[in-house]
């Protein structure tokens, strides 16, 4: 990508907005943000490549894929439970692939954004994921009104669309798309299991022959994400199995795990008697696999913070770390990490300290603040307590303050170590699974993002949306690093770093994020935006205009997106002095003039004409330019539509000041 223009009146004056912009050019902090290598997009269809190797193909999902490919929509519909979101996005992925992009859909827009269903965002051959299935009735409505126009658009288009139904709402499709409303039956639960297992790397063998663990529990129809859990936990069976081992064996400690490891920790932890034992059964249970230094070191930190007391014994005549690591039920392998020697027992006894412990809860989150900033902690571990902290919190807090934590460590600390886990657990609630507690971290992001926030946070909070959220729902990880940008001081921070570069970078490398934004820069409501916010508005859009291929053929064929161009192009021409917007102008004509199609040129030089319509001096400047950027016909042209726009439209004289600074 180009690099975008300096920010407006860097380096001196001459911009309208009472605002001026400029670089420090102090050190920047040190960087804790994670470089991502590859584009959001491929992450995204990485993920959908993993999800179609481990679906299991229920009955009659061939009619729905067939429907999709016929009449490029479709509707799904089943049970909650029964997998239909996966599937519709199996489906768009098994589609022959063009020039087109995978996207989901987000029903619930916010912000001054454009409507899901909005045709000028739809690509040429894209595949759109449209999730309906927690929609409450005005939102399903709202969608539902759009569908025969939209419909149009993506067999205009050749593009796709897979709609999962609510559940409450599945009968009150339009008759019009009946025939395209197909079920999602339930897969065959051992087929799922088998499926997850090999993608694991673990052979299944035979499973008409599975234990009766394993099938009296799959009579209890758990669903999808919970077999995918079972899965899992058959694996960590397999890799710490006995050789003599079976199959059935791995399934009936995995079974086991699951269902009766809470009882056996009730009955286990009476005997534990000193609160020694219990920080140190604690501290293994969050810091499960950790080096067992660092878990040494974290229980003498938890026993501190409860207030325990120490051995007071000579040091000599203290028991050894192996020794009381046994008393709890652990012990270290030949890598020197610790693990309990019962599987999945610390999910166990996390759980047990958290719902039987409340008083514990709030030192508990402190006690993992500090180890988390502990130097012998391992990078690679930080993350698996981060999550596992947050697991704990979701069993027992309100959704909406789910959030708050992490937050708190931004604001509370400096320290790369917490700055980095912050960002992992707001991590953690934008990729959650159970998609209302996915929506509640994305509203909380956007309501700290609407707001001006202290460097850490803003820094976190970027990370997350270019690094986490932008694989997931783009538009969103657009409409937050938008509102970050808008409110960063430009003084501040890496530049490399900063929302306004993170959120042009995001932008290159998607048209239909670019839409986004400049549908974005456009609309929003200019009577509430400071002249800052406004002078920034034009400054991402200049930047959008460095990108390759400009302008864009996207972007000026259809009227609306013409008008989208024009008021941005009239932000900056009434916004800016010439000095700043001119070279911008033309690089604008020289690439129109280098075009082939002739109703392409016109359409671009329509667009500064109309953004200059009432704006005299502007429209001088720009013929003149013209004159020295476009061949005479070109030019030629464009100067019988300025006198036809001022024909129509008497240009306002800007007033004397601006006028002599222009």
């Amino acid at each position: 990508m180009t690099d975008a223009p300096d920010p407006p009146g860097a380096g001196g004056t001459g911009d309208y907005y009472n605002t001026t912009f400029h670089f420090h050019g102090s050190e920047p902090p040190p960087d804790f943000m994670s470089a991502r290598n590859t584009p959001p997009r491929q992450v995204a269809d990485q993920q959908l490549s993993r999800l179609q190797q481990r679906f299991a193909r229920p009955t009659g999902i061939n009619d729905a894929y067939d429907t999709l490919e016929r009449h490029n929509i479709v509707f799904l519909y089943g049970t909650p439970g029964n997998g239909r979101t996966t599937a519709a996005r199996v489906l768009l992925r098994e589609l022959p692939r063009g020039s087109g992009v995978y996207q989901e859909l987000t029903p619930d827009a916010d912000g001054q954004s454009p409507e899901p269903l909005t045709p000028e965002l739809i690509g040429e051959g894209d595949r759109m994921l449209l999730d309906l299935s927690d929609a409450k009735e005005d939102v399903w409505t709202r969608c539902h009104d759009r569908f025969p126009g939209f419909h149009k658009v993506l067999l205009d288009k050749r593009s796709f669309l897979a709609v999962v139904l609510p559940h409450a709402h599945a009968d009150g499709l339009s008759p019009d798309f009946a025939a395209y409303r197909k079920p999602v039956n339930r897969p065959d639960d051992l087929e799922v299991i088998a499926r997850h297992l090999r993608l694991r790397g673990v052979d299944p063998g035979s499973l008409w022959h599975a234990p009766k663990e394993l099938t009296d529990y799959l009579t209890e129809k758990p669903p999808m994400r919970e077999l995918a859990s079972t899965a899992d936990i058959i694996v960590d069976a397999c890799r710490t199995a006995k050789p003599e081992d079976s199959f059935a064996d791995w399934c009936r400690q995995a079974i086991a795990a699951a269902t009766i490891r809470a009882e056996e920790v009730n009955d286990f932890l009476p005997d534990l008697r000193a609160g020694s034992q219990r920080a140190l059964l604690l501290s293994v249970a969050m810091l499960h696999g950790a080096p067992a230094d660092l878990i040494h070191r974290a229980a003498a930190i938890l026993r501190g913070s409860l207030r325990i007391a120490g051995d007071d014994r000579p040091l000599l005549e203290h028991e050894s770390l192996t020794e009381r690591l046994r008393e709890v039920g652990a012990s270290r392998n030949d890598e020197a990490r610790v693990h309990f020697d019962k599987l999945r027992y610390d999910h166990a006894v996390r759980h047990f300290f958290w719902r039987n412990m409340p008083d514990l809860r709030r030192p508990l989150r402190d006690w993992v603040e500090q180890v988390l900033a502990l130097p012998q902690f391992p990078e690679e571990g930080r993350k698996d307590v981060v999550v596992r902290l947050a697991e704990l919190c979701a069993l027992t807090e309100d959704a909406d303050r789910l959030a708050e934590p992490a937050r708190d460590w931004a604001l509370r600390y400096g320290d790369p170590a917490r700055l980095r886990a912050a960002a992992d657990w707001l991590g953690w609630g934008v990729r959650h699974e159970d998609e209302p507690t996915s929506r509640h971290f994305r509203q909380a992001i956007y309501s700290w993002a609407i707001r001006p926030v202290e460097p850490d946070l803003r820094r976190v909070l970027t990370e997350v949306c270019v690094n986490v959220m932008a694989s997931t729902h783009p538009e969103q990880a657009v409409v937050r690093l938008h509102h970050l940008a808008r409110r960063e001081p430009f003084d501040e921070g890496s530049a490399k770093n900063s929302a306004r570069h993170v959120l042009l970078r995001l932008v290159e490398m998607d048209t239909r994020l670019r839409l986004h934004l400049l549908y974005r820069l456009a609309f929003m409501p200019r009577q509430r935006r400071p002249g800052r916010q406004r002078a920034l508005d034009a400054w991402l859009f200049l930047g959008l205009l460095t990108m390759p291929s400009r302008p864009e053929h996207i972007f000026l064929q259809l009227s609306s997106t013409r008008l989208w161009l024009s008021m941005c192009w009239i932000d900056v021409l009434w916004g800016f002095s010439s000095r700043s917007w001119l070279p911008h102008v033309q690089r604008w004509m020289t690439t129109t003039d280098a075009a082939d199609d002739p109703e392409l040129v016109h359409l671009a030089l329509d667009v500064l004409v109309d953004a200059a319509a009432e704006n005299y001096p502007a429209l001088r400047q720009i013929y003149l330019t013209a004159r020295k950027s476009l061949s005479a016909e070109k030019t030629e042209w464009l100067l019988s539509r300025i006198e036809e726009a001022q024909r129509r439209r008497p240009p306002r004289r800007a007033d004397p000041e601006k006028e002599t600074r222009t």
